[in-house]
């Protein structure tokens, strides 16, 4: 993938990911090595990016909970340090969930909203410093069309995604002054694993599942689609065309869309 347009933006090609072991994480650090960018790995799994990792490239794998403040604070801070800086974070670490909300359990909600939510605010505060005294980068937060969207059956994973555009749109505002961007991306469902570690209902689970298996682009489409705008000053990335879909009849149309929601998707 030609990243000429980002190399020449960010010549020093400096990037922090979190989630990095897997789904679109993984297959967006695949092109930026490939592009010889300096690269922070985050995860709390690091078994196939310590399969990639050797002498010869500029990947530095930790295995880190994102969760745990100290720890990823010290991450970040190590390696600005080593590189004199940060270009982008692509706060990217993140669970799917599928839940009736009278069957999820409240010890759970703190779990998803630390690892959805939490981490992001995290990451994106202790990078600001260093952004701030560069006078540039940027901070891509990976949210969802679930946080405007609502559908039901889905509580925890809306109520932190839709927390993360509302941060991202937040910190746009602020950070603007100091040549700091904030994109926020929010698909639909592409092919991934991020369904793996959620505590939700099995029959639930079993519906996500179904849909995140069928749709059209996987991992690898996303991480594409996400680094060819990374260069332009956007602070919105919906995709496909159905997150803009959802978006577009919601706002414009939103007594249809909730009779809609609730006629075929409440059971």
């Amino acid at each position: 993938m030609d990243l000429t347009k980002l190399n020449r933006k960010y010549g020093n090609k400096r990037v922090i990911i979190t989630g990095a072991n897997s789904g679109v994480g993984y297959e967006m650090l695949k092109i930026l090595l490939a592009n010889h960018w300096n690269i922070l790995a985050l995860d709390i799994h690091v078994n196939r990016l310590e399969e990639i990792n050797d002498p010869g490239n500029k990947l530095c794998v930790q295995k880190v909970d994102i969760t745990d403040r100290i720890l990823f604070e010290k991450s970040i801070s190590t390696f600005c340090e080593t590189n004199d800086g940060v270009d982008i974070l692509f706060n990217n670490a993140g669970v799917g969930e599928g839940a009736r909300f009278k069957d999820y359990l409240l010890d759970h909600w703190d779990w998803i909203i630390d690892t959805n939510l939490k981490s992001v605010i995290a990451g994106s505060y202790f990078v600001f410093s260093k952004m701030q005294k560069q006078s540039k980068g940027l901070i891509v937060n990976m949210a969802s069309a679930a946080g405007y969207a609502n559908l039901p059956n889905m509580s925890p994973y809306n109520v932190t995604k839709a927390g993360v555009i509302s941060l991202s749109e937040s910190l746009a505002h602020e950070f603007a002054p100091y040549g700091i961007q904030v994109l926020c991306v929010t698909p639909t469902f592409f092919q991934s694993n991020i369904l793996t570690h959620s505590k939700g209902t099995p029959d639930v689970l079993t519906s996500a599942n179904r849909i995140v298996s069928g749709a059209k682009l996987d991992s690898s489409d996303a991480a594409k689609i996400i680094l060819s705008h990374l260069h332009k000053n956007k602070e919105t990335l919906r995709f496909p065309f159905s997150a803009k879909a959802i978006y577009f009849s919601k706002k414009h149309f939103p007594k249809l869309y909730t009779w809609a929601a609730r006629k075929f998707l409440v059971k």
